[in-house]
């Protein structure tokens, strides 16, 4: 039910989907025999910095526990499933390694909060368990042109100050483009893969993009080290690179992808 989950729900229709609307906890092997899936997307989660460190104990059973319990069902079923699962960019606190450089799927994680750390975590026990036959996607600030509470654009619209520090951003568009290719590969889909628009932002310049289009009042810039002082849990900021995602996805130009899922907002009249 969350915005990446609703999206490949509703956007690929060249796939037979089957929507499993409960707790993946409640997934049993015997569910997996009745569906006989030939691939999952695990896009459930919780996602809510805040919520993660006020709920730990159930942050830490969606985030890592539920995940690695599925993984161990499918393998115990008789015919082979193909998993792909939502991780985060977030698992980084950056924006670049303290060479200067982004990301990349082969960095040990450096996680700064809670929710961090319960990506990273089932992130290596996911692949310890089988790291041939699953795919982790980290996608990072994850924005549309739907109104859905999680979409990055509509936080970028509550707040008066934003920073100015380098980020990567995610498009529905990238996303769904980069499961595509997943799902339909016979050879070389598995692994980890860092899914992000070609390019680098900043809330600020996203924030002044909904400003002049109408959205919001023009933002105002704040240190990152302001923030820091007062956003609990810390905030972290994050750059990507993929080597084999920016071949064989080739995703499209951040600034492109903005406009056009903020285009997208402006003709929607609960935003006006």
């Amino acid at each position: 039910k969350g915005q990446i989950g609703s999206a490949l729900a509703r956007d690929l229709t060249e796939f037979d989907v089957h929507i499993w609307p409960h707790d993946i906890d409640d997934l049993t092997r015997d569910a997996l025999e009745v569906i006989a899936p030939d691939a999952i997307v695990n896009a459930a989660g919780k996602t809510d910095l805040a919520w993660c460190e006020a709920n730990a104990r159930e942050a830490i059973r969606s985030n890592l526990e539920a995940p690695v319990r599925l993984y161990q069902r499918i393998l115990m079923c008789d015919n082979p499933i193909r998993f792909i699962h939502f991780s985060s960019g977030c698992i980084w606190d950056g924006p670049y390694k303290t060479d200067g450089q982004p990301f990349t799927p082969e960095d040990a994680p450096t996680p700064a909060c809670l929710y961090s750390w319960t990506k990273a975590a089932a992130d290596a026990m996911l692949l310890d368990l089988d790291p041939e036959h699953i795919a982790i996607l980290r996608p990072r600030q994850v924005y549309s042109g739907n109104e859905h509470s999680r979409n990055s654009l509509i936080k970028l619209l509550r707040y008066p100050k934003l920073i100015d520090t380098p980020n990567s951003v995610s498009s529905i568009d990238v996303i769904e483009k980069t499961v595509r290719h997943v799902l339909d590969s016979e050879q070389g889909w598995s692994g980890v893969w860092n899914v992000y628009d070609r390019g680098i932002t900043t809330p600020l310049a996203i924030g002044e993009m909904l400003w002049k289009a109408g959205l919001r009042e023009q933002p105002f810039r704040i240190s990152k080290e302001e923030l820091d002082a007062f956003h609990k849990p810390k905030r972290v900021d994050t750059v990507l690179f993929d080597q084999r995602f920016e071949t064989l996805i080739q995703p499209n130009d951040v600034q492109t992808q903005l406009s056009k899922a903020i285009e997208e907002l402006k003709k929607s009249s609960q935003i006006l």
